[in-house]
């Protein structure tokens, strides 16, 4: 059955209180009767006619986004103004007809040169802020802002510099504009007024912020030739803008740097910057070069002042270079490296660090050696985590390495269900606490305390809203203009814009009861459909203990098709809430997400993936958009999770952890373990950070949802999960 809408709740409230009133005997002859069946005709003929109006708006702004595209590219956007305040005019009441506003003028701003008449431009600008004032809290608000500026800028007016003073501009572009028009009319002023002190120093010292900041800085305007010609660029800020470009590792930034350098009338500066120049961009781009830069000292103090930054940062990518299994990495070297280039304690200590972190799991014994003796003496938690994890996985004694994390680290939970574990007089009541929290460790520790039923009877106490059904109802009203908006962005498959404006909206909540109001709205979102924003809300609303939030039941109907047994002989399936919990992990119930790796939609599958799957299964596949499809996504998805349940029967922990990192990197961690490692053991002992957390999130997300979805008998981990050594 459809949802009605939000109005719809209203109308049915205000029936249900004329028909309650209805039964107050003494007001009957004074009360008129409602006729329900003919309210809810009239209801439904409404909805009916205000769903065709929405239908054709949005037809009419679709057409007008096209219309205002050619009209820019073909130079028509003020002869046909008419026409398009004709359309806009006729969105009145559409959701996305500030949209349409900002479209418009946008065109307008791109179609204005500084031939257009001063009087049209101060028009537009009036145009453009009185209908700031009119949606005062618009998300686009900012961008109409901006937008003033560009129009200013597009026209040359000196206007820019005083607008600019009330709204900041956001882009690079901007701010070296208005700088620019802020220094024209600093030297028309000094040429009036001969005698009176100008801001130019003051000028030249922003744009010299700005040049030594940005790597794609032009040096072709007015402003940067006047602050060159001032001696603005010496050596020294040289490489104090190639040490900035080098550490955000902006290789284009050095060349076009080194650029600036090569022009013949640069010729008076040192010849050796521009050698130093082009080194620091080789460095980027082939980190193995940094041997040859540290081995080579310069003869000179500055010199090695100068070079010593591409050393110290460049150490970490030159390690990267460097195989793992190399023979008997030794730190010696490096650290002759580090005295010679001056490197202080904390430098040495993160060197050490970084190499350590590179070579930790070599084979050599006097590097492992060296290792465990540096580890306890530099106090990184990181190391000593990974320390751990190899004592889990070599089964060796975990407490002198329990013992050296900080206090912050004994706190974490994974550390103090192995502390329970490592001191047989403190491990039930250490396990006793845990089990009393939120997460995985929690659960396990409840499994082990009752290994019977695995800790099937773990629970965490889930809080309720703060909000009372009315004061919902009310918030929602308030905020009704922006969930429409959303809910249209949505319509047209807009969803990275529909998220934007539902963060904007979150996040600008009044501070009364704040949280409150985000996890109400987050709610709202789930009953929707739109369950990305919900998952959303509760994480910008920290709603941690909120379960039935963070993890919404989405898509059941889609989970319950794709795995409907084929036949009962050989239905090996999968659960809908390890399938779930595979989909909430990796895409937090967004259909359009997509990895860098170009991993797709809801259940995050790669096209290679996808077209084996369907080809394995004879299953429909046609192109990657298909992916960005729910019902696609998950038919693939899930039937790929039952190809890993056929290698792995029912054991959620091998197929989370082939579906995140491959099949065949869980064989070799299997022959790593060699069948002596528990459960426990061997997730812990995971090599991955990424396949570890996902693993552990993966099984208790599983878990949560068999409870929101009221499963008999839900349990925690299965009997071959258990009971198996891996």
């Amino acid at each position: 059955m459809k949802k009605l809408p939000l109005i719809s709740l209203a109308i049915l409230t205000a029936l249900s209180q004329s028909i309650r009133a209805n039964t107050n005997t003494d007001k009957l002859a004074n009360t008129p009767l409602v006729n329900l069946a003919e309210e809810q005709l009239k209801w439904q003929q409404n909805q009916h006619h205000d769903e065709l109006k929405q239908l054709n708006q949005r037809a009419t702004f679709l057409q007008l986004e096209n219309l205002l595209k050619s009209a820019v590219k073909n130079n028509r956007v003020f002869e046909n103004r008419a026409v398009f305040l004709s359309l806009l005019h006729s969105l009145e009441s559409y959701p996305l007809q500030t949209d349409a506003w900002f479209a418009y003028f946008d065109s307008q701003i791109k179609s204005v040169t500084r031939d257009t008449p001063s009087s049209e431009v101060m028009a537009l600008k009036k145009d453009i802020e009185d209908y700031i004032s009119k949606h005062p809290q618009h998300f686009l608000r900012s961008r109409l802002e901006q937008s003033i500026l560009t129009l200013l800028n597009n026209n040359g007016s000196e206007r820019l510099v005083d607008y600019a003073k009330k709204i900041k501009p956001n882009s690079l572009e901007m701010q070296i504009a208005t700088l620019n028009m802020e220094y024209q009319i600093t030297q028309k002023s000094s040429e009036l007024n001969k005698n009176q002190p100008t801001q130019e120093a003051d000028i030249l010292n922003r744009f010299e912020t700005f040049w030594l900041n940005n790597g794609e800085l032009t040096n072709d305007s007015e402003l940067w030739k006047k602050w060159y010609s001032k001696g603005g660029r010496t050596a020294d800020k040289i490489y104090q803008k190639a040490q900035n470009l080098f550490t955000k590792k902006d290789v284009k930034g050095l060349v076009l740097l080194a650029g600036e350098l090569e022009n013949p009338n640069n010729l008076k500066d040192d010849p050796t910057i521009l050698t130093k120049l082009q080194l620091y961009a080789d460095l980027l781009k082939n980190p193995l070069n940094l041997k040859a830069l540290a081995d080579t000292l310069p003869d000179d103090k500055n010199g090695k002042i100068q070079d010593q930054f591409a050393v110290i940062q460049g150490f970490s990518r030159y390690l990267r270079m460097l195989p793992e299994n190399m023979d008997n990495p030794d730190f010696a070297p490096y650290l002759q490296w580090a005295k010679n280039w001056q490197l202080n304690d904390t430098q040495i200590r993160d060197w050490k660090i970084t190499f350590i972190s590179r070579f930790f799991d070599n084979e050599t014994p006097h590097f492992q050696q060296w290792r465990d003796t540096e580890i306890l003496a530099l106090n990184a938690d990181n190391l000593i985590e990974r320390r751990l994890r190899m004592a889990i996985w070599q089964k060796t004694d975990l407490m002198p390495w329990l013992n050296a994390l900080s206090k912050e680290g004994k706190e974490k939970q994974e550390w103090r269900y192995w502390l329970a574990k490592s001191d047989p007089q403190k491990t039930r009541e250490i396990l006793t606490a845990l089990s009393k929290e939120r997460g995985f460790y929690p659960m396990l520790a409840k499994a082990m305390l009752s290994p019977q039923n695995r800790g099937a009877n773990y629970r965490i106490e889930l809080p309720q809203s703060t909000l009372n059904d009315k004061t919902k109802l009310a918030l929602i009203k308030h905020h009704r203009a922006a969930l429409e908006e959303i809910a249209e962005l949505r319509q047209l498959d807009c969803l990275g814009a529909a998220k934007q404006r539902w963060r904007f909206l979150l996040e600008n909540i009044s501070n009364e009861s704040k949280q409150a109001k985000q996890i109400a709205l987050s709610e709202y979102a789930n009953r929707q459909g739109w369950f990305d924003l919900g998952v959303d809300g509760s994480i910008i609303a920290k709603a941690w203990n909120h379960i039935s939030l963070r993890l919404p039941n989405a898509y059941q109907g889609y989970f319950d098709i794709t795995l409907m047994p084929q036949s009962v002989k050989t239905d090996n399936s999968i659960s809908k809430t390890f399938a779930m919990a595979i989909a909430r992990q990796e895409s937090a119930w967004n259909p359009m997400a997509q990895s860098s790796a170009n991993a797709r939609g809801l259940m995050q599958l790669l096209p290679s993936t996808a077209k084996a799957t369907a080809d394995h299964n004879q299953l429909p596949y046609q192109t990657e958009k298909d992916l960005f499809k729910p019902f696609n996504n998950i038919l693939l998805g899930t039937a790929h999770l039952n190809e890993l349940n056929m290698k792995y029967p029912n054991n959620r922990i091998l197929i989370a952890a082939a579906y995140n990192a491959g099949s065949s990197r869980v064989e070799k961690w299997l022959a790593r373990s060699g069948g002596k490692l528990t459960m426990d053991e061997f997730i812990a002992s995971i090599p991955f950070f990424e396949t570890r957390g996902y693993v552990q999130n993966v099984l208790t997300y599983d878990f949560y949802y068999q409870l929101l979805q009221h499963k008999e008998n839900p349990q925690t981990f299965s009997q071959e999960e258990f009971d198996r050594l891996y």
